[in-house]
């Protein structure tokens, strides 16, 4: 152990902070390797996954693990290099998957309050457009990346680029999402309403859009 500690302070000069912890993972493996009568390399691949799901049973985080084996896994690497062990027993180990945490939604009264905030002083053509923006993204349901895939009318050219468009007429929202798979999304009043007043300042000489620029939102 201490060899290989040697060799990745020196060859891939780890930090005080990283090698010491490198350390403190290695040693831990060593204790849970004693525990089985077994020296750290005559481990197999069951004691390591036995032992990961020890620690993830006890709380351990799954990007805590991620990186514990892989500290394991450079240290296997390397013994196997040296001709110490004959495979890598870590090597198609993979720890748990993180948990992803849902995000905090708005309160109705905040989301109230967010929704018919106006700002009369500001730049009537950024406040049509940021209007037209919240309601397409709350009332239909839009991915930040789908709102700005969004052209102004349907084109083959829209179609053949992966972009998407509003339908005004129909109601509808034709956007790209995600696995570039196309979906249809109803448009509701307010949307609508706001969407109309952002095009009909959209070209205006307050923001002065190119008439050939297709992009919904400039």
């Amino acid at each position: 152990m201490q060899c290989y500690l040697e060799y990745v302070r020196v060859q891939k000069r780890l930090a005080a902070r990283t090698l010491a912890l490198y350390q403190l993972d290695l040693e831990k493996l060593a204790q849970f390797a004693a525990r089985l009568n077994l020296p750290l390399l005559q481990l197999e691949n069951t004691h390591i996954r036995h032992f990961m799901l020890q620690m993830h049973s006890g709380g351990r985080s799954g990007r805590g693990i991620a990186l514990i084996l892989s500290g394991w896994r450079g240290f296997f690497t390397w013994a196997a290099q040296q001709g110490l062990i004959a495979y890598n027993p870590v090597q198609n180990v993979r720890a748990p998957k993180a948990s992803k945490p849902l995000p905090k939604s708005l309160s109705v009264d905040e989301a109230v309050y967010f929704a018919g905030f106006a700002n009369p002083g500001a730049d009537p053509w950024i406040e049509a457009r940021d209007a037209a923006m919240v309601e397409l993204l709350y009332g239909c349901g839009l991915r930040v990346g789908e709102l700005a895939g969004l052209d102004t009318v349907a084109s083959a050219d829209a179609e053949r680029q992966g972009r998407g468009w509003v339908d005004l007429q129909a109601g509808e929202a034709h956007v790209l999402g995600k696995g570039s798979r196309r979906r249809s999304v109803p448009v509701g009043r307010a949307a609508s309403a706001a969407l109309r007043a952002w095009l009909a300042l959209r070209a205006t000489p307050f923001g002065a859009a190119a008439p050939c620029e297709p992009a919904l939102f400039v």
